[in-house]
C-alpha cells in the first residue's frame, strides 16, 4: 500500500524512492487545469469527492481547503526529489488567479472597507445592514438589511460619502443641536418618586432635588453638543477618510438615498438623494444581495 502520509498526492514510494504515480499525477495536472478554466475550489472538491478520488487510504471526501493546499503546493514544479509535475507558467498563472478571484468572499482586515468601525445600519429601519461583495455584479458592494433595503454602493463611495459628512461639520460646527435625551429607568424612579413625596409633604429641599434630576438629562445633552463641537473646531478639513474622527464623534452611519451620520449626541447629519455617490437603492425589487 502508498504510504501516503509521507508522499505527496501525485507520488508515490518505489524501492525506497519518491517517483510519480501515473495516475495520481494525472488527477494533480486536471485539478491545476480546471481551476485556470474557471472551476472553483468547491467545484474541483465536489468532482474529486463524487469520483471515489482517495487522498487517504479510506478517505475521498475532499474540500475546498485540501484544493487549495495542491494548487499552492510548490513541490509540483519539482525538486531535487521529485519530478515536476507542474510547468512553472500555469503554476503561476494559477497563483495569479488565487488572488484576483473574491467570490464573495469574507473582507480581508486591511480592506479598505474595513475602517469603517462603526455599525452600519438601514436609514428606514435602523437594523444593522450586512454587506456583500461580488465583483461580477456592476456595482460589487451591496449593503442588505432585513426590511428590504439594499443599497448598491461601492467601498470607495461610502467612504467619499462619509468624508463628506464629516468636512460639513468641520466647516460648520454649529449645525451640531443639543438632542433631547432619553431618560434612563433610575432617572425615572427618581424623578416620579420626588413627585410623590412632593404631592404629600412639599419641602424646598425635595423641590430642589426634583429640579436637580430634570436638569441632569438637559445638562448631558448640552454636554455632548459641546464636546462635539469643540472636536469639529479643532480639526481641518479631510483631504481622506479619518478613521479616528469617525469613531470618536460617530456612533452610526445610515445608508438610505444618502450616506449619513448619527453622531454620539443622536444627531443625524447627512446629504441625501444619493446625487452624485453611486448609490443605488432598491427596496425589495430583485435580489442583489444574493448574486
Amino acid at each position: 500500500m502508498k504510504n501516503r502520509y509521507t508522499a505527496p498526492f501525485g507520488y508515490t514510494f518505489h524501492q525506497g524512492q519518491l517517483v510519480v504515480h501515473a495516475d495520481e499525477s494525472d488527477i494533480v495536472k486536471q485539478v491545476f487545469a480546471d481551476y485556470l478554466a474557471g472551476s472553483s475550489l468547491n467545484d474541483i472538491a465536489e468532482k474529486l469527492t463524487t469520483s471515489g478520488i482517495e487522498y487517504l487510504p479510506g478517505r475521498s471526501d475532499w474540500n475546498k481547503n485540501r484544493v487549495k493546499r495542491m494548487l499552492e503546493d510548490e513541490r509540483y514544479l519539482g525538486t531535487e526529489q521529485l519530478s515536476a509535475l507542474i510547468d512553472e507558467a500555469d503554476f503561476h498563472a494559477v497563483q495569479t488567479q488565487k488572488h484576483q478571484r473574491n467570490d464573495r468572499k469574507t473582507i480581508k482586515a486591511e480592506s479598505h472597507i474595513s475602517k469603517v468601525t462603526v455599525p452600519v445600519v438601514c436609514a428606514a429601519c435602523n437594523l444593522a445592514m450586512t454587506r456583500t461583495h461580488n465583483p461580477k455584479r456592476k456595482i460589487a458592494d451591496v449593503w442588505c438589511c432585513d426590511c428590504g433595503v439594499k443599497v448598491q454602493l461601492a467601498d470607495e463611495d461610502l467612504l467619499a460619502g462619509t468624508t463628506e459628512v464629516l468636512n460639513l461639520l468641520i466647516d460648520a460646527p454649529a449645525l451640531i443641536k443639543e438632542q433631547p435625551q432619553q431618560i434612563d429607568e433610575t432617572q425615572q424612579l427618581e424623578i416620579r418618586r420626588l413627585h410623590n413625596e412632593i404631592n404629600r409633604n412639599p419641602t424646598q429641599q425635595d423641590i430642589f432635588a426634583l429640579a436637580a434630576a430634570r436638569f441632569a438629562a438637559i445638562s448631558d445633552a448640552l454636554a455632548q453638543a459641546h464636546m462635539l463641537r469643540s472636536v469639529f473646531e479643532r480639526v481641518v478639513p479631510l483631504a481622506g477618510f479619518s478613521k479616528e474622527l469617525l469613531e470618536q464623534t460617530v456612533s452610526q452611519v445610515l445608508l438610505g438615498d444618502g450616506v449619513y451620520l448619527k453622531l454620539k449626541n443622536n444627531q443625524i447629519v447627512g446629504k441625501g438623494d444619493g446625487h452624485g455617490t453611486g448609490f443605488a437603492t432598491t427596496h425589495g425589487a430583485g435580489n442583489p444581495c444574493a448574486a
